[in-house]
């Protein structure tokens, strides 16, 4: 149900869908491109947080909740995400740090 009590269908699930795909097709077409690496990857990234940001406000729901909820989720994900990159990060740099190839 909307905020004004109606129901709104499936029209904006459709739409979001054709977005996200028209984003999906966009970042591989980046990645398949003869462009900067810096630039591809600033590109792609911010890709990835407008279609997260979609799934996660649309598809989750979170659009119409309170505040604190969304921050909740929102705080959750961002740490999650941030564990996942720099445990992998500092592991790798050790185990380079260890090998020589030489």
């Amino acid at each position: 149900m909307s905020e004004d009590g109606k129901t709104h269908g499936y029209k904006i699930y459709w739409i979001l869908w054709a977005v996200l795909l028209v984003l999906t097709v966009t970042m591989i077409t980046i990645e398949g491109a003869d462009l900067n690496a810096g630039l591809a990857a600033v590109l792609l990234l911010m890709g990835s947080a407008v279609k997260a940001t979609l799934i996660i406000f649309y598809y989750m729901h979170l659009r119409f909740e309170k505040f604190g909820l969304v921050l909740i989720v929102l705080v959750g994900i961002f740490v999650t995400s941030i564990l996942m990159f720099v445990v992998p990060a500092y592991d790798g740099t050790q185990i380079l740090e260890r090998t020589t190839f030489r």
